[in-house]
């Protein structure tokens, strides 16, 4: 089902702490109004969040995780699940893709349980503004940055079935914690005509410049 946004308002935003039932946060976003769009495709089920206007009383910081309440336009109140910043400026974007039968976990034991190469891909799309970030691992939540205002690629391999798609990341400012085998990745960049693009659960097959990031299944 592909996502159809609906209009949503009184939207606050809370940080996510992942422990149920507490502690209680303040909220960064009051008052907002936007889009909220839950869409299929297989067994993934994609959640977007789109803002604009309200008041901002705390800092977002990209990649972090948050959930948010509010209304849509016939009052009806509804609670997010938790979702990913994706754009942290004046018009924040959250989400996430939830797919079934898949997680941190089983995403760790694919990248340790075989060898690490790239594959040979082929360029999709470029991408600019690209922040790549590897998630704690759970229970823990947060990130560490390790690629900030770079370019690159939207990816994908040249065999297999399915091909696995990637981003190509060049250049930025880079921490020295990135290396080849990291999972747990997310990345977000701009494609050319300025939409946000953002994968989740990469595994770094390439430290280098450019470093190269596939997604990779059991």
């Amino acid at each position: 089902m592909q996502p159809i946004p609906v209009k949503v308002k009184n939207v606050s935003v809370y940080p996510y702490l992942g422990i149920p039932g507490g502690p209680v946060v303040m909220p960064v976003i009051t008052g907002a109004s936007g889009t909220y769009a839950v869409g299929t495709l297989g067994l993934s089920v994609f959640y977007n969040l789109n803002l604009s206007g309200g008041k901002q009383t705390g800092t977002l910081g990209l990649h972090d995780q948050y959930i948010a309440t509010g209304e849509f336009d016939n009052g009806t109140s509804f609670t997010t699940v938790w979702m990913y910043c994706l754009e942290a400026g004046k018009a924040p974007a959250f989400g996430r893709t939830i797919t079934t039968g898949t997680g941190d976990t089983a995403a760790d034991s694919v990248a340790t349980a075989q060898p690490l190469h790239v594959p040979a891909y082929f360029r999709i799309a470029p991408l600019t503004d690209i922040t790549v970030s590897q998630l704690f691992p759970p229970p823990a939540v947060g990130q560490v940055v390790l690629i900030q205002n770079a370019k690159g690629f939207i990816i994908a391999s040249r065999v297999g079935t399915p091909h696995i798609m990637g981003v190509e990341v060049s250049g930025g400012r880079r921490s020295p914690l990135l290396h080849t085998g990291m999972t747990r990745i997310i990345i977000t960049g701009k494609t050319k005509d300025g939409h946000l693009y953002s994968v989740t659960n990469e595994t770094c097959l390439s430290a280098a410049d450019p470093a190269v990031f596939f997604r990779l299944f059991p």
